[in-house]
């Protein structure tokens, strides 16, 4: 099983077995714990101090053992996190959809919601509404604050190397500013934000298809191209935090112009604006909000049941893919991953999808393909929530003080 974490430096010993107990009870409902002890090699007496808070708290509820129930002696108890115990909200904002997900700690769906900003590109007015829908799923739902755990936040876009300002957004024509301070302004510090690409990436080899893959290239195809690697099970982040930016690799020198205001990015040629432009459906890249949505419809009617059957479509798609597989293969090579992961509304497509497959079995690439055509990968609103378990909650970051604190005040009150 691996980690979610590396422990830091100023992480506390408590806060990463806490954070590790909380985790192996996660994955495997009814844990003993004597189990516990086993596994994190720590006393018993250490497991029954980190446990029994976490059961004070509404955390953690005891169970029927998932042990050897012939075995003889004293009958062992189990132990399972508790659904109501705590909640996160995964909130999405790419170029075609904004939305919030409430889950419970176990990360299941207990709302979902779309948010539909007047001014999308107005990132002041988009990250208000998006605070005043999460403010009133929280009340329908009667969450308070202090069982608010985390808020993972998924952006079409890059931070900076320090994960503070938005360095990045060309598609949702976002300016620079500080989008880890804002959001904590509106949420708390319990907020971790991350590149949506990366947070699918995290999702899939931790909750996923993929989970335990360690080393991994993510490609999500939509109108543009999105990467993300995992390395030894960690994020390729880059000295900018801009790697994998896989749509702006140069593919074919002085080619069409992209969206970045270069000439020859891989996603003119293997994204889904390569398939619309091979159809004469645009004649140039998106440079606004407002095309780029226009130009996603078009996709989206080209990717509909429809044209299903439309052999220059099919053509369009298979070059696409073909070609894509033909530029990464490289990066495969160089890589030598465990998996290569596609996905995204042109990535699912079955006949995109086949033709990266087909052109990748072509040089004998041995690495597990796994094709969003065939396997349920995990969604941009559901990877979300998942960054925000991972971090947040199953981490030594969970904030547990908040809990405590509540429980004394209420006491004195």
């Amino acid at each position: 099983m691996l980690e979610y974490f590396e422990p830091l430096k100023n992480d506390g010993v408590r806060q990463v077995n806490r954070a590790r107990v909380m985790r192996f009870i996660q994955d495997k409902e009814g844990i003993d714990r004597t189990e516990l002890a086993s596994l994190i090699c720590v006393s018993n007496a250490a497991i029954t101090n980190i446990v029994n808070e976490l059961i004070t708290a509404d955390i953690v509820q005891e169970t029927i053992s998932s042990g050897d129930s012939s075995a003889r002696g004293r009958k062992r108890i189990g132990l399972q996190i508790n659904r109501s115990g705590g909640f996160v909200l995964g909130i999405t904002a790419i170029a075609t959809n904004v939305s919030i997900v409430l889950a419970n700690i176990c990360g299941e769906v207990v709302d979902e919601i779309d948010v539909d900003p007047t001014h999308i590109q107005n990132p002041e007015n988009t990250l208000k509404q998006i605070y005043e829908k999460a403010s009133t799923v929280l009340r329908k739902h009667a969450v308070p604050m202090e069982r608010l755990f985390g808020v993972g936040f998924s952006v079409a876009g890059y931070l900076n190397s320090d994960k503070q300002r938005l360095e990045r957004a060309s598609y949702l024509g976002w300016p620079n500013f500080n989008l880890n301070a804002k959001l904590q302004n509106m949420f708390g510090q319990n907020v971790t934000v991350e590149n949506v690409n990366r947070c699918i990436a995290l999702a899939e080899t931790r909750f996923g298809a993929m989970a335990d893959t360690k080393d991994m290239l993510l490609i999500r195809s939509a109108l543009g191209l999105g990467g993300a690697v995992l390395n030894e099970g960690r994020l390729l982040h880059g000295s900018d935090n801009l790697g994998a930016d896989l749509g702006h690799v140069l593919a074919v020198p002085d080619g069409e112009l992209c969206s970045c205001g270069k000439r020859g990015c891989l996603n003119t040629v293997a994204a889904g604006w390569a398939v619309i432009h091979k159809l004469g459906a645009a004649s140039s890249s998106y440079d606004t909000i407002n095309k780029y949505r226009t130009q996603n419809e078009q996709l989206r009617q080209l990717l509909g049941p429809e044209k299903a059957h439309d052999e220059k479509v099919i053509f369009a798609l298979r070059e696409a893919g073909s070609t894509l597989a033909t530029h990464v293969l490289p990066i495969i090579q160089f890589m030598n991953p465990e998996a290569i992961c596609l996905t995204g509304p042109v990535g699912r497509h079955r006949a995109y999808a086949e033709a990266f497959r087909d052109r990748l079995l072509q040089f004998d690439i041995k690495c597990s393909v796994v094709l969003g055509s065939e396997t349920e990968i995990i969604t941009p609103s559901m990877a979300s929530v998942y960054l925000a378990l991972s971090d947040m909650v199953y981490s030594p970051n969970f904030n547990f003080n908040q809990i405590v604190q509540t429980s004394v005040e209420a006491r004195v009150l």
